[in-house]
């Protein structure tokens, strides 16, 4: 059981993966529905998988059973979102606990 698990009060409505045909145009397929979550609206600078800098606007926390890539997409309340940044979190004993995302 994670550790966060009782703080997990919202949901994510969906979590889409995207992807470019040869055209250039692109197909978004549902990964994830329901996903219990802890989102929080905040303003944080992070280096992203490139190293560069950059500015996150919401911070999610999601339960290590979700399998989660930066080139998703994410869906609350009608608003889209992109990943700018993930972070895996793990307990002392060394087991993955929960995962934070960061949004733009």
């Amino acid at each position: 059981m994670s550790l966060i698990s009782g703080l997990l009060n919202q949901t994510i409505d969906m979590v889409y993966s995207t992807t470019l045909d040869g055209y250039g145009d692109s197909t978004r397929t549902i990964v994830y529905k329901d996903v219990p979550c802890r989102w929080i609206e905040t303003i944080k600078v992070i280096a992203d998988k490139d190293a560069k800098l950059r500015q996150a606007r919401v911070e999610v926390w999601i339960l290590p059973d979700y399998d989660i890539e930066s080139t998703y997409e994410i869906v609350k309340d009608s608003e889209t979102y992109k990943i700018v940044g993930i972070e895996k979190r793990y307990t002392l004993s060394g087991v993955h606990d929960h995962t934070k995302l960061y949004l733009v």
